[in-house]
């Protein structure tokens, strides 16, 4: 998937939280949470501190979860049901065309 804007969000295009999650880090690669969040320190404590508001720092938050996984190296992972918190996030605000 390419990188989408905030404004390019569609709830078709973000993934059913309780649904397959399949697809969920291919959705969250739809943004480059790293330079978005400005460091991959702060991308990281916006994941890491659950500090997340705004659309932009869920879907950082989002990616970032997705690079654990990816670096997790198929281990045991908590990373799925962060996931699914997030998108739900996603989802809500996306719904509420709070596009920040």
């Amino acid at each position: 998937m390419k990188e989408l804007t905030n404004r390019q969000l569609q709830l078709a295009r973000i993934p059913d939280p309780d649904g397959d999650l399949r697809k969920w880090e291919m959705f969250a690669h739809t943004m480059n949470g790293y330079d978005v969040a400005g460091s991959f320190e702060h991308c990281a404590a916006l994941y890491n501190d659950n500090s997340a508001t705004t659309l932009t720092e869920l879907r950082c938050a989002l990616f970032f979860a997705a690079r654990v996984e990816r670096h997790s190296a198929g281990g045991p992972s908590d990373e799925s049901e962060g996931a699914r918190v997030l998108l739900r996030r996603i989802r809500a605000k996306v719904a509420a065309g709070e596009l920040e």
